[in-house]
């Protein structure tokens, strides 16, 4: 399968949850019990601003999530994460001289397992909607796809998970940018930039969730900021970009996806999926990754 040449967004319009009109904001519902999250992830909010954008893609990420391919494709995904050995995992004197108790080590693991489980999942979802929509795109035909006979593509959604990974959710809500010191704002905003294969008006929300330790961040960017001036974050992330969309080719397209909605929108859906999964998720696995084994 081509990867085609990512597209780069200049603003991202969202949909909030409180300006929701009652179809968006039940979809907004089903994904937060079906993902077992308090809040609605910036992609599905942006994607509701499409015309029919949200229930096309929702319709067709949502089976996904019951599927043992994608949980057993995320796991292996996450273990191609290359990156991660060049860190070196702290020992408990390091940890405790950042002023990180016992207790913290524990909130952070949790934390970054959670957001780890989440983004792989994520981006191989989203690959595999920007995938058959790019195969229908490009066959010219609606519900026709281009490459590998069906045959020989594993279907995702053969394998039901009897049981879901379930993880227990980090106690801290996400705090507000406006109640953040500005010191720590401006840590965040350089974070949010490193790995970045082109600017992305998206703000990812891990680095505010770990605000809380200020302390842990500060010690990040000490580990990565060499590997940043170097170029080695960016190529991590691009790599991992492709082993996904690698992944995702192997399984059967989408059957008819783009019949839902205008062609317009499939190309605004298309170009939306290609910049958050080649921008932002790839990298924050990465990123997410590397620091779970620092503390870990």
């Amino acid at each position: 399968m081509k990867i085609t040449t990512p597209h780069q967004l200049d603003s991202i319009h969202t949909v909030s949850e409180q300006d929701a009109t009652p179809e968006i904001a039940a979809i907004f519902t089903d994904i937060k019990e079906t993902l077992g999250v308090p809040f609605v992830n910036l992609i599905w909010r942006h994607l509701a601003t499409i015309p029919g954008g949200l229930e096309m893609t929702w319709s067709l990420a949502k089976p996904l999530y019951d599927s043992k391919t994608l949980n057993e494709s995320a796991r292996a995904l996450r273990q191609q994460t290359t990156l991660v050995d060049r860190v070196t995992p702290w020992p408990d004197s390091v940890r405790m001289a950042l002023g990180l108790s016992a207790q913290d080590k524990s909130e952070i693991v949790l934390l970054l397992e959670d957001y780890g489980h989440a983004n792989s999942r994520a981006l191989l979802v989203l690959s595999y909607l920007h995938a058959s929509l790019s195969a229908e795109s490009l066959s010219g035909n609606k519900g026709e796809h281009k490459g590998s006979p069906s045959s020989a593509l594993l279907d995702p959604l053969v394998r039901v998970e009897q049981n879901k990974d379930v993880l227990i959710k980090p106690a801290r809500p996400l705090p507000a940018i406006a109640d953040l010191p500005a010191n720590v704002v401006a840590l965040i905003k350089i974070l949010n930039t490193f790995g970045e294969p082109m600017p992305s008006p998206a703000e990812p929300s891990l680095y505010r969730h770990l605000s809380y330790w200020p302390s842990f961040l500060a010690a990040f960017w000490l580990a990565v900021e060499p590997m940043e001036r170097q170029g080695v974050l960016v190529r991590e992330g691009i790599n991992l970009y492709e082993r996904a969309f690698s992944m995702v080719g192997q399984w059967k397209p989408a059957d008819k996806a783009s019949e839902m909605i205008s062609p317009d929108s499939v190309s605004q859906v298309i170009k939306s999926l290609d910049h958050f999964t080649y921008a932002v998720i790839a990298r924050m696995i990465v990123h997410g990754d590397m620091m779970k084994r620092m503390i870990d």
